[in-house]
């Protein structure tokens, strides 16, 4: 086997002309995501996000931006002035865009390591999840367990609304935090009998595939932490009845567990 070079493969782009066609065909207008869209301008003043946009994108006057509200409105835009402490956005062109998805699902997880909450809570937003609510575990990684989790909700907030900006998701999904896993039950609304509401346990009796869960309009489900449910907690979750689903044969990480969970749901569901 002789491995060709660059120069004998004459119809491939390779290198840094692979970059540049990419560059120039295939980039995709930067979405912005602006909490309010009915006047004619925005004002940007997020430090962060005119960071980005003015010193990573390097975008100037005039270049082209999507602008979404998070509810579901959707924007063509352009940049009128770039500042220090502010970007100035014109808008245009507002449409309203239906949520792809048939049902309402909603994911109770733990606060875990860092890096691993962010990123799963990125992969849950491009999985167009609605409502995210985040609890305390009893067994709180070490990591966690002198840390001021008030700071750590504002980049997590930070981190979901720049996957909807990623993603193309115009729907920002809710999110609360709690001090416990009770406390977070207690404020689940429209479920009052938890008939959409499932526990994702390794020692439950049964699987995915042998739920029917067709004709639920609210789909929630429970993770734990990487150390398991604690007792206190299991006991919180068997007092109200709640059923308890194995995603599979095997453990899965905590970050896993409910990116699978939803998935699932989304595929009994006949969510594309």
């Amino acid at each position: 086997f002789k491995q060709k070079t660059a120069y004998e493969i004459p119809l491939r782009l390779v290198g840094s002309e692979m970059c540049i066609r990419d560059s120039n065909h295939m980039m995709r207008k930067p979405r912005i995501f602006c909490p309010e869209l009915s006047s004619p301008t925005y004002k940007c003043t997020n430090i962060k996000q005119i960071h980005h946009l003015a010193k990573v994108l390097r975008l100037k006057p005039n270049d082209p931006v999507e602008l979404f509200d998070g509810k579901g409105s959707l924007a063509n835009g352009a940049i009128q002035e770039i500042a220090k402490a502010h970007i100035k956005f014109e808008v245009d062109d507002i449409s309203l865009m239906q949520n792809p998805h048939l049902k309402f699902y909603q994911a109770i997880i733990p606060y875990i390591k860092k890096e691993n909450l962010i990123y799963s809570l990125q992969k849950l937003v491009e999985l167009g999840i609605n409502s995210l609510l985040i609890y305390k575990p009893e067994l709180l990684d070490q990591s966690l367990a002198k840390k001021d989790l008030s700071k750590l909700n504002d980049r997590l907030m930070e981190a979901v609304i720049l996957a909807c900006e990623q993603s193309g998701c115009n729907h920002l999904p809710k999110i609360k935090f709690f001090n416990d896993l009770k406390q977070c039950l207690q404020s689940v609304e429209g479920n009052t009998n938890f008939d959409g509401l499932f526990v994702l346990d390794t020692i439950a009796n049964q699987f995915f595939k042998d739920n029917e869960s067709v004709e639920l309009n609210e789909i929630s489900i429970i993770s734990g932490p990487e150390s398991g449910y604690s007792e206190k907690e299991r006991e919180t979750m068997n007092a109200l009845g709640l059923k308890s689903l194995k995603i599979g044969h095997y453990v899965l990480r905590a970050e896993t567990a409910p990116i699978i969970g939803i998935s699932k749901f989304h595929t009994l569901l006949g969510e594309h």
